[in-house]
C-alpha cells in the first residue's frame, strides 16, 4: 500500500472506535511533546524550545523507527523566541531559566486579584489585553512605545510562522510517515481551567470555587466565547476528524457540588457548541475523575472520547462504555521504569477489559514521557497489534434527536470576542471597489487574533 492508503486504513480504525463501531483491532494513538528529544539525543531541550525545526528533526527520527501509530499529535512547542520577544514569564525556560537538559515548566502565577472579577466578567477579552497580558510580559506593558511595538511585531511575526510550520509537519507525518494527526486547532480550555490555570492561579483558582463560587460562576460563562473562538477559528480542517482537544486540570480536585456549578455548564455548552458545528472533541480526563462518572454520562453518544489518566477503566467502562469512546491503558511510569514483560502484561489486561467494547482505543494515559525505553515503546505497540482484536458488534446509531446536524451563528452569548466589521464601517468612508473583499480580510485577521491572546497568556 502507498502512504495514502495506509493513513485511510489508520483512519478508518480510529474513526470507527471513535463511532462506537467495531474495528479490525483497537487503534494505537500516541501524543508527545518533547519525547523524541530525549529519544534522539542529538539536541539540548533548549535547543527544541528554540527551534521547531530542532523538535520537528528528533521526530521524524522516531517516526522512521516507529510509524505503526493509528494516529499520533506531536505538540510543538517550541516558543523560546516569542517568551523572549515580549519579556513573558509564563514559563521556566530551558537554558534561560532552568537546566538546557530539563524540560519546560509552568510556574503557578497568579496575575489578577479577586477584586478584579467584575472586570472580566465584563468583557474578558478587553480584561486580558489590558491587564493580564502586560502583567504577564514586560515588554508589552513598556512605556517605550517603540520597544512595545517591537515586542508585539516579533510576537505576531513569530505566531504566524509557528502556525504555518506546525501544519506543515504535520502534512509531512501523514504523507511520509503515513501517520494521520489525532487534533487540530488550539486546545480548547475550558473556562474554569483557564481561569485557574492562567489567570488566578492554580491554587487561589480552587479557593475561589469555595469562596466566591457566584462570582466564578459568572466568570466562567462570560468566558465561553473566548474559549470558543479559540477553538474554532484554529480549527482550519474542519468536520468530525481530527478532533478538538479538551485538557481538563481543575474537575479532578473538586467535589460533585462543586462540579454542577462551576464546571460541567460551561463544559456541556461547550461540547454542545462544537458538535452542533460537525466537530468531535477528545477529552484529556486528568487524574482520578470517578466522583464525576455519574454526570459524564450524559456527553452526547458517539461524539466524544474520554481519555482516562488515573480513573478506573472497569468503573469507567461501567459508566461511559456505549455511550463514549474510551482512551488509556498505559500508565507513563512503565514506560519510563517498567519491562517489556510489565508493559506487555499490563497492556493484554487493559484489550482484555475492553475485548467487547469497540469503543475503545489504546494510548498512554498521557503524553509519551520524555525518558520512554525504547524496547517497552516497541513491546507496547507489538502487543496491540497482536492481541487487539475486538469482538464484532452492531453500528452504533445515534438517539432521535442527537445526529450529525450542524448548527450555525455566533459562537456564542457574551461579550463580542471579535471587532465585527459593521462596527468599523464607517471609518472607511466610500467604498470605490468590493466592501466584501475589504470585509473578509479584515475578517480574517480577526480570527487570527483570539488564538494570538491565548498564547500570549498560556
Amino acid at each position: 500500500m502507498n502512504a495514502q492508503q495506509i493513513v485511510n486504513e489508520k483512519l478508518t480504525r480510529v474513526k470507527k472506535a471513535i463511532n462506537l463501531e467495531s474495528p479490525d483491532r483497537v487503534p494505537v494513538v500516541g501524543m508527545a511533546d518533547f519525547w523524541p528529544v530525549g529519544y534522539s539525543k542529538k539536541y539540548s531541550m533548549q535547543q527544541a524550545f528554540y527551534s521547531i525545526d530542532v523538535l520537528a528533526e528528533c521526530y521524524k527520527e522516531v517516526f522512521s523507527k516507529w510509524n505503526e501509530w493509528d494516529a499520533f499529535n506531536t505538540t510543538l512547542y517550541a516558543l523560546g523566541p516569542m517568551l523572549d520577544a515580549t519579556g513573558s514569564k509564563r514559563y521556566n525556560v530551558p537554558g534561560r531559566d532552568i537546566s538546557p537538559r530539563a524540560q519546560f515548566q509552568h510556574p503557578d502565577l497568579s496575575l489578577m486579584s479577586a477584586e478584579e472579577y467584575s472586570k472580566l466578567i465584563e468583557d474578558p477579552m478587553k480584561f486580558q489585553i489590558e491587564q493580564i497580558i502586560p502583567r504577564l510580559c514586560n515588554r508589552l506593558a513598556s512605556n517605550d512605545l517603540v520597544l512595545r511595538t517591537k515586542a508585539l511585531s516579533k510576537a505576531t511575526l513569530f505566531f504566524g510562522q509557528w502556525v504555518e510550520k506546525q501544519r506543515s509537519y504535520g502534512a509531512l507525518w501523514r504523507d511520509t510517515y503515513g501517520i494521520p494527526p489525532v487534533f487540530q486547532g488550539t486546545a480548547l480550555y475550558l473556562p474554569i481551567d483557564w481561569l485557574a490555570d492562567n489567570l488566578r492561579g492554580f491554587q487561589q483558582g480552587l479557593l475561589d470555587i469555595k469562596e466566591r463560587p457566584d462570582e466564578v460562576q459568572a466568570a466562567c460563562e462570560a468566558l465561553v466565547p473566548f474559549i470558543l473562538s479559540v477553538g474554532l477559528s484554529s480549527a482550519p480542517a474542519g468536520g468530525d476528524y481530527p478532533l478538538l482537544f479538551n485538557p481538563q486540570h481543575v474537575s479532578p480536585f473538586i467535589s460533585p457540588k462543586d462540579y454542577e456549578k462551576v464546571y460541567w455548564p460551561t463544559f456541556k455548552k461547550i461540547v454542545d457548541q462544537v458538535v452542533g458545528r460537525g466537530y468531535r472533541i477528545w477529552v484529556l480526563f486528568e487524574n482520578n475523575q470517578e466522583q464525576h462518572l455519574e454526570r459524564l454520562q450524559e456527553l452526547p453518544k458517539g461524539k466524544v472520547v474520554a481519555h482516562i489518566e488515573n480513573t478506573d477503566l472497569a468503573k469507567v467502562k461501567k459508566y461511559l462504555g456505549g455511550k463514549v469512546c474510551i482512551a488509556g491503558g498505559l500508565h507513563p511510569r512503565l514506560l519510563t521504569r517498567g519491562t517489556p514483560q510489565e508493559v506487555q502484561e499490563q497492556t493484554r489486561s487493559v484489550l482484555k477489559l475492553f475485548e467487547d467494547e469497540p469503543g475503545f482505543i489504546m494510548c498512554c494515559s498521557t503524553g509519551l514521557p520524555v525518558g520512554t525505553k525504547p524496547e517497552n515503546l516497541q513491546a507496547w505497540v507489538d502487543t496491540i497489534k497482536k492481541y487487539g482484536q475486538v469482538v464484532e458488534r452492531k453500528r452504533f446509531l445515534p438517539e432521535k434527536g442527537s445526529d450529525d446536524e450542524k448548527t450555525s451563528g455566533v459562537v456564542a452569548e457574551g461579550k463580542d470576542v471579535f471587532t465585527r466589521w459593521d462596527t468599523v464601517r464607517s471609518e472607511f468612508g466610500k467604498i470605490e471597489g468590493d466592501e466584501r473583499i475589504i470585509q473578509g480580510k479584515w475578517e480574517e485577521l480577526e480570527r487570527f487574533l483570539p488564538p494570538l491572546i491565548y498564547w500570549l497568556i498560556k
